[in-house]
């Protein structure tokens, strides 16, 4: 494939793979599982868990516009299978805030010759991993879901803001370390 075409095209083109499918159908599946299994920490209009890790894989794995529609499929699937996990009703911009984040692994991690060790990119790997999960604490955790449950329980949103972000700001280092732990296993098995 070329490497110079769009990186939203290249992994637009890897839904035509059935490897694709059924690798990002097994992240889907272990991402609800382990949220099923309630593999988290549950602190006021703030969960904590571990599917990031999952999503992570797909964006590093096939991309963008991949992860984009596994953030869809797993908000919603997870939702469906099960309603009362975040103790209110369906809300989309909850989905909306999993779609970015896939936007996000997927523009950070994706590059398809590096999976394969044919071409070193500009940033290196644990520097792509730092600004990827810092872009999704501040963008996606604190300033998306932030509105999102200023909205769902009436309060004013700095008032949500403040309370979400020493939580958000204290499990980055936590997350990262876990990211550089899984994501190369993950690369190496994909080689």
């Amino acid at each position: 494939m070329p490497e110079n075409k769009n990186i939203f095209v290249r992994s637009l083109q890897e839904l035509k793979k059935p490897r694709c499918l059924v690798l990002t159908a097994m992240f889907i599946a272990m991402n609800i599982t382990l949220d099923l299994l309630k593999l988290r920490i549950d602190l006021p209009g703030m969960r904590i868990g571990v599917g990031f890790l999952t999503n992570a894989s797909v964006g590093m794995l096939f991309g963008p516009v991949v992860c984009m529609l596994m953030g869809f499929c797993t908000d919603t699937l997870g939702f469906l299978l099960n309603p009362g996990s975040g103790g209110n009703a369906y809300f989309p911009g909850y989905t909306l805030t999993a779609m970015v984040a896939g936007v996000i692994w997927g523009v950070c991690l994706y590059r398809p010759g590096a999976l394969r060790g044919k071409t070193k990119s500009a940033l290196g790997f644990p520097l792509r991993v730092l600004l990827a999960r810092v872009l999704i604490t501040l963008v996606c955790n604190v300033f998306m879901n932030t509105a999102w449950t200023s909205i769902l329980l009436g309060k004013g949103v700095w008032v949500t803001l403040i309370a979400r972000l020493p939580a958000q700001m204290a499990y980055l280092p936590v997350q990262y370390l876990l990211l550089m732990a899984v994501l190369p296993i993950v690369r190496r098995i994909d080689r």
